[in-house]
């Protein structure tokens, strides 16, 4: 059974960063306790302000089972404010 792997490209309003950086470290606390949750962080691409959220999940049904936690932790948060373009997702399996 693959690990996985939720990739969320955000494109933060330069204004609203902070806001976007804050709520994800908010999101951190709330889930880094989840059980096949390997790890998970952000990274900037100083260029274009892009914003890239990771999770590594030891399984598929580990990550199935941790979304329920992640939805809760962002759940009204103002995306559509915060951000220039809407963010994009993408789950991807471990190949290598």
């Amino acid at each position: 059974m693959p690990r996985m792997m939720a990739q969320v490209v955000h494109f933060p309003k330069p204004e609203y960063r902070a806001d976007l950086l804050a709520a994800m470290g908010r999101l951190r606390s709330a889930v880094e306790h989840l059980p096949g949750l390997d790890e998970i962080g952000g990274f900037e691409d100083p260029e274009t302000g892009r914003i890239v959220a990771v999770s590594v999940w030891a399984s598929e049904q580990a990550l199935q089972d941790g979304m329920p936690v992640l939805g809760a932790a962002i759940e009204g948060l103002p995306f559509d404010v915060w951000e220039r373009e809407p963010y994009t997702m993408s789950i991807l399996p471990q190949v290598a």
